[in-house]
């Protein structure tokens, strides 16, 4: 079975549908039939495609979007526009502690779906029911969570670039203040927190790499013991692999690569300290000493 990746109009949802023969160009318009009706979106590039299990595949490419199915879309967008402004008048009126965020029709207008974002469970059984009468088709309610609303309201972060969770697929990856720890970032939650409030999906990306070249070298306060002289570090600076080491009131930078390890202790190797020495023998006078690197 062929597969390919469609991303539906106005949504955030990929989905993996069986091609049906039907063989589209990347980026172009298909009608789809998926679990929740037939829809409309673009034809996306999967480099996976072989290694997407069957369980995954939910629907089928109907057809290559014609003219007729494009001048369909603003209709479909003015009945989208028109439930957003009704959905909130109705939901004031009935003093809905609710916030709608979006609202999708499906392209056979067999349904529409309104995104919500709300504190407390909502009753809006009442609400759907004129919303039905109003639109004669089906209602559904999707309460959403904030990092849903960032995705579906879009906007660009402190990088400069779209937000990371609109380009991400339905689900989110766990995001922990343990990662911002291992990339030395400042815990500061302005710092390290996205128009949704919560942690950075970013951070997530690189963890596993600084977690990686983190392996093996010591924390800031660690001390370095060379015979009966002992070395503190000051500094890590993981992405070049090199830390500060302070003695007394004299700091020197070296290598991840000029550490020994025996158990839980830690000490400098051999080249280091005849270059160290060195260094010390002409920085007499000196407050620093130069870098090793």
């Amino acid at each position: 079975m062929e597969i390919s990746a469609v991303k539906l109009r106005n949504s955030y949802q990929i989905y993996f549908v069986d091609t049906n023969n039907l063989f589209l160009a990347q980026n172009s318009l298909g009608i789809v039939e998926t679990e929740h009706g037939v829809d409309i979106g673009n034809v996306m590039k999967c480099p996976s495609y072989g290694r997407i299990p069957a369980s995954e595949v939910k629907g089928k490419l109907l057809r290559i979007a014609d003219e007729n199915d494009l001048a369909q879309i603003a209709e479909i967008e003015a009945i989208e526009k028109k439930a957003f402004e009704k959905c909130k008048e109705k939901a004031k009126s009935k003093n809905l502690e609710m916030k709608l965020i979006s609202v999708k029709c499906l392209f056979d207008k067999t349904k529409i779906i309104f995104y919500f974002v709300a504190d407390n469970r909502i009753d809006f059984r009442e609400l759907v029911r004129e919303l039905a009468s109003i639109f004669r088709t089906r209602i559904e309610m999707r309460q959403i969570g904030v990092r849903d609303e960032a995705r579906l309201v879009g906007g660009y972060g402190p990088c400069g670039k779209q937000l990371c969770c609109v380009h991400q697929s339905q689900d989110f990856d766990p995001v922990s203040i343990k990662m911002a720890k291992e990339q030395n970032l400042n815990l500061n939650s302005l710092k390290i927190s996205g128009m949704c409030g919560r942690l950075l999906c970013c951070l997530s990306y690189e963890y596993e790499t600084y977690k990686d070249l983190n392996r093996n070298m010591p924390l800031p306060g660690t001390s370095i013991t060379v015979g009966e002289t002992v070395y503190t570090v000051c500094g890590v600076d993981t992405l070049r692999e090199t830390l500060q080491i302070r003695l007394r009131d004299r700091y020197i930078q070296v290598s991840k690569h000029d550490l020994v390890r025996k158990g839980d202790a830690y000490t400098l190797s051999e080249d280091i300290l005849q270059r160290l020495s060195k260094a010390e023998e002409e920085n007499t006078e000196d407050d620093s000493l130069p870098s090793l690197n």
